[in-house]
């Protein structure tokens, strides 16, 4: 039997019978969520009790997924946005308050948007002197407002990580953000008729209007001042550390301070609380060196080698400051004390020269700058992307230098799924540890 040729047409989809589809999928979605909820503060009679025109009334009074918004004039470019999408939604589900006190069942910050809520207002309103597991049913309501001033917390917190993520601290602004729940119906001036009619012309109603709670985040900028810094007779542009806190929603901008300490007491001069400064420079040499899309990871660096405050002195007032992810050392920030602040002049990958260990690399392998640049080791993307742990011989050499931890930290973006999408593998793998050995062996 001769098969049909494809004409190529793509088959019609009418877009009404795909809505209504789409809706029955949703609304079967929602009666599972909703007989799972009603297990954690009973039993399925509890599921059982509520009518089926009442269940989908309170289908189209669920709460909407969180969407994230662009305000005018701050632009998120879509795989940035995507990437946040996919955070956001993971740390919903993640959130997890317990329903009954002591009872170990969970309820997730998205569960209690798409069902929590309205199996709250639902039972509000009904009469539950006669149903079996009263007492929990108690217990559920009883926790109202604690589980909402709870999700209502973690969400500001989600709000802040929404914020932070897009922050690489090059511009002359912070992200800051607006939260609203809006009711698409109600903004178009719809409302639900006075008196209550009968549930089926209730639903008639409800099936025309949106009438769920849509929160949003709008992420907007936050205006930070630049200062010119005199570096030995030249102005430099400085760019002020720091993050925003926020007080009844209205942000407030934060500087980080340093307080240089070393085992040498006397090898930095006596200083406290300096304002951190980072350079555009060094911005631009963190991103090169490192190749991460993520703007928030540059940040992150430099938050955390704060926090540690570990320094190696160069000067009385030069320095250079460790930097970590992930527990494990990546490289250095040379800093230097000018003006009353810490400016932050560069950032040098484990493996440049400049580093300690870089410095012992290059003695051992006889590399010169040039040759790490055209073999790609002077970049974490190059690393990576390399097959150098697959050398035992050019790892011990890595190790004895003291660059094991950037090896270990490539091996972590390489196989762990949640840090795979720190750097781009879509390029194809470097192969350069033959060429190291042979070069070695000359």
């Amino acid at each position: 039997m001769a098969k049909k040729k494809r004409t190529g047409k793509k088959k019609y989809v009418n877009p009404v019978a795909q809505r209504k589809q789409q809706d029955t999928q949703y609304f079967n979605f929602f009666l599972s969520k909703l007989r799972t909820l009603c297990r954690q503060v009973g039993d399925e009679s509890l599921f059982q009790r509520i009518p089926h025109l009442e269940k989908l009334v309170m289908y189209r009074f669920r709460g909407a997924p969180l969407k994230i918004m662009a305000a005018p004039g701050a632009k998120i470019h879509p795989r940035m946005k995507d990437a946040l999408s996919k955070l956001i939604k993971s740390q919903q589900s993640e959130i997890k308050y317990e329903v009954i006190r002591g009872s170990g069942e969970m309820m997730t910050y998205a569960d209690h948007m798409i069902v929590g809520m309205s199996l709250e207002y639902h039972l509000g309103d009904e009469k539950i002197e006669d149903y079996p597991n009263r007492e929990l049913l108690e217990q559920f309501l009883a926790l109202r407002n604690e589980r909402d001033c709870f999700f209502e917390d973690k969400l500001l917190e989600i709000c802040s990580t929404a914020c932070w993520f897009f922050d690489d601290m090059e511009n002359k602004f912070l992200y800051s953000y607006k939260y609203d729940v809006y009711v698409p119906a109600i903004q178009s001036g719809a409302k639900i008729p006075e008196g209550m009619p009968p549930l089926p012309k209730v639903w008639k109603y409800l099936e025309e209007n949106d009438y769920r709670g849509h929160p949003e985040i709008t992420l907007d900028t936050y205006p930070v001042e630049w200062r010119k810094i005199d570096v030995n007779g030249e102005l430099h542009t400085a760019i002020p550390a720091g993050f925003l806190h926020y007080t009844n929603y209205e942000p407030t901008f934060i500087p980080f301070t340093f307080s240089p300490e070393s085992p040498q007491k006397k090898a930095i001069k006596a200083t406290s609380n300096l304002p951190v400064y980072i350079q555009k420079h060094a911005i631009g040499r963190m991103k090169e060196r490192i190749g991460s899309f993520i703007p928030c990871i540059y940040k992150s660096i430099l938050v955390e080698a704060i926090l540690r405050n570990e320094i190696t002195p160069i000067t009385k007032t030069r320095m250079l400051i460790a930097c970590c992810t992930e527990e494990l050392k990546i490289g250095y920030f040379l800093a230097e004390i000018l003006d009353g602040v810490l400016l932050i002049r560069t950032f040098l990958l484990l493996t440049n020269s400049g580093t300690p260990e870089g410095d012992k690399l290059a003695k051992l392998t006889k590399l010169k700058i040039e040759d790490r640049k055209y073999l790609a080791i002077d970049t974490l993307q190059g690393l990576a992307n390399s097959d150098i742990e697959q050398n035992k011989a050019v790892c011990n050499l890595f190790c004895i230098a003291g660059c094991g931890s950037i090896l270990e930290l490539c091996k972590k973006i390489n196989n762990d799924p949640q840090m795979t999408w720190l750097l781009d593998k879509s390029k194809p793998k470097n192969l350069i540890a033959d060429l190291m050995s042979e070069y070695m062996q000359k």
